[in-house]
């Protein structure tokens, strides 16, 4: 037998026979559980594993120290800087409040709790809670392949369900309206983009003329720019199908060649004190706008002139919202937005698209019809 299962008040306390030191004293490691069924799991997973011969040395490692060690060793190699900000954001908190646990005494329950404090004292959403999560998911899955855990406790969480985000968008008469109010302003250009073509805002503050064809009349995203934090980062588009082209129609073509004209103006105006970074979208001196500026002043805007209020991220719901309603393919739909494919579009966009089918309907209703 390679452990035992004992009750101890309303837990389980688990002993697992580690072998002999040098001496030929047994070796033992406790830890307990919530429930006989948690105990149970947990000595018989620890005896498969001993079985496997892979066997857990005994730490007095905390789950704090773990997670500095995880970030150090793992993340910091294999996880782009934006990931890797928004796992330190996340770890914080988590080692606030159970950092000080010992890694192989964690529990299920110990996150159990964790999660239900953000959500109670924190007044985090599910869908918040469920990034902490795969944050300590990933985390331990880390632990066990080190064999630093007899296994991933996160596995036993029972989390909120999550609640469906539904994006809004503008009727195609809104954004006739925005176009027309905002001509003439620092945000015609990121708005016509994304009304236009359906760019993320980190596609637009990306965007450079070298990926420009104004003759071609094509737009090649193959950049984009983000921030973590501070640090603004340059990186390719996440997936293959988002790098593509876009076609450039007459109103963004002239705005594009207006916007290029004044550029060559400013950089006569500002001599060497210019700053020719090939963007597109940039302040009178050449510097590109910070990431989040489009996102700020887009709101300013909305609520200087009464109009309803959307994020700018929107504007992309909009944009495929109106071609839909136009009778775009959803195929067609799914390309222009640079989805990996079109499940992805129907998920996130379901909420726009005809929840009645009604052009399905009517088009069996036509078929049936008497000539």
């Amino acid at each position: 037998m390679a452990g035992s299962i004992q009750k101890v008040g309303n837990k389980y306390r688990i002993t697992m026979e580690t072998g002999k030191d040098f001496s030929g004293k047994r070796k033992r490691t406790y830890t307990t559980a919530i429930s006989e069924a948690e105990a149970k799991k947990i000595l018989a997973e620890f005896e498969y594993n001993q079985q496997r011969g892979m066997l857990v040395e005994s730490s007095q490692m905390i789950f704090s120290e773990f997670l500095d060690h995880w970030m150090d060793n793992y993340v910091q190699y294999n996880c782009e800087e934006t990931t890797v900000y928004g796992y330190k954001n996340i770890l914080k908190h988590m080692k606030d409040h159970i950092g000080q646990v010992e890694l192989q005494k964690l529990q299920s329950g110990h996150l159990q709790e964790y999660y239900k404090y953000l959500m109670e004292t924190k007044k985090l959403s599910p869908n918040t809670v469920h990034k902490h999560h795969a944050c300590a998911k990933k985390s331990l899955s880390y632990a066990l392949k080190q064999q630093l855990v007899y296994r991933n406790v996160a596995d036993g969480v029972s989390l909120p369900r999550r609640k469906r985000f539904e994006g809004q968008s503008y009727t195609k008469e809104q954004l006739r309206e925005l176009l027309q109010l905002v001509k003439g302003t620092r945000l015609e250009l990121p708005i016509f983009l994304a009304g236009y073509l359906g760019l993320r805002r980190g596609e637009i503050v990306g965007l450079k003329w070298k990926y420009v064809d104004l003759d071609q009349r094509v737009i090649h995203i193959q950049e984009v720019r983000t921030s973590a934090g501070k640090n603004v980062i340059v990186k390719a588009p996440k997936t293959e199908k988002s790098r593509r082209t876009l076609y450039i129609e007459d109103e963004l073509l002239e705005l594009l060649q207006a916007c290029k004209e004044k550029q060559s103006e400013f950089k006569k105006v500002f001599g060497e004190g210019y700053h020719n970074t090939g963007y597109v979208y940039v302040h009178e001196n050449g510097k590109p706008y910070r990431v989040n500026t489009v996102t700020e002043q887009f709101k300013d805007f909305l609520e200087k002139n009464s109009l309803r209020r959307i994020r700018f991220h929107e504007l992309r719901h909009t944009f495929t919202s109106i071609l839909y309603a136009e009778g775009v393919d959803l195929k067609a739909i799914s390309e222009a937005l640079g989805h990996s494919d079109i499940g992805t579009t129907n998920r996130i966009y379901t909420h726009v698209f005809d929840k009645t089918h009604k052009n399905t309907i009517s088009a069996m209703s036509q078929a049936l019809r008497t000539p």
